[in-house]
């Protein structure tokens, strides 16, 4: 039985190798580039320690897109899973064309976002946006709005991330309800169990760890959020949108730090890392 349990980790211990290749390896970088003022242009490579960590607690733009990130996640998470579960409850249940309403809920996952966020800009343009129009049409040419101007932009860019991913925890909490049984279900509804209590007290319960996961999953994607602001408004108008990942990318690709990047992407990491415990932590909590 040794022998067969060897003879089947030959095969497995060259993925092995590959996966520590691709990731311990470039993360055993970073760790040494955020200790460096690591500048390409002009090109400058010294050791620092933790003066790059001890600079983002000085630095006032980053603390604004940390400020902006989190109140991004807990705005986008919370629609997300709350639209996901309402139209994941919907979509478990028998009507017509229901297969086909599934297929369409879950498109906007299946797409590219950035391809959906340059769609999106092209409906906000002030001038010829098919939102303005219709606005204008209905309510006059007063109604308009400049969708990715400072009033707005923020707004914006949360309602887009809404529309792509909420398909996304759908997607998650309808194969959790797949899986709780139906005799439960008929069950409470003989005991007399209204829908709110029949949601509340049975099938929440029942799909938790399906929660938690596309909770942690919405999350870690909501930090670090980039494709959809990128494209949108690039961080602006004013810094109004410059999210944590976009203060990032200004640090390694427009300003070539990439020892101070290095150190803000590490940040991102344990920031990431901590809410994920606290989540489970939270979710799991009197389970046992």
């Amino acid at each position: 039985m040794l022998s067969d349990h060897r003879y089947a980790m030959r095969y497995i211990y060259p993925a092995f190798f590959m996966l520590g290749a691709v990731l311990l390896v470039p993360l055993g970088f970073s760790v040494v580039a955020s200790l460096m003022r690591w500048n390409l242009v002009p090109r400058r490579i010294h050791w620092l320690g933790l003066d790059n960590y001890i600079q983002i607690f000085q630095d006032t733009e980053v603390w604004h897109s940390i400020w902006l990130t989190l109140k991004f996640t807990v705005l986008s998470v919370g629609i997300e899973m709350l639209l996901g579960f309402l139209i994941a409850m919907f979509l478990n249940t028998d009507f017509r064309g229901c297969k086909f309403v599934r297929v369409v809920v879950l498109l906007p996952m299946m797409l590219s976002p950035t391809v959906i966020a340059l769609v999106f800009k092209l409906m906000l343009n002030y001038d010829r946006g098919i939102v303005n129009e219709v606005l204008a049409a209905v309510f006059g040419n007063g109604a308009r709005q400049v969708w990715l101007g400072k009033d707005w932009a923020f707004t914006s860019v949360l309602v887009v991330d809404v529309w792509i991913n909420t398909s996304f925890v759908v997607l998650n909490v309808l194969a959790g309800l797949q899986s709780v049984s139906v005799d439960i279900m008929e069950a409470s509804v003989i005991d007399g169990a209204n829908a709110w209590q029949r949601a509340t007290r049975i099938t929440i319960p029942l799909i938790k760890p399906v929660l938690l996961v596309a909770l942690i999953f919405r999350t870690t994607f909501a930090l670090r959020n980039f494709p959809i602001a990128y494209v949108l408004t690039g961080g602006g108008p004013a810094n109004y949108t410059q999210f944590y990942a976009l203060e990032l990318y200004k640090e390694a690709f427009t300003k070539y730090n990439v020892g101070y990047a290095s150190a803000l992407s590490w940040l991102l990491i344990v920031i990431t890392f901590c809410l994920s415990v606290l989540y489970t932590k939270l979710t799991m909590k009197g389970e046992k």
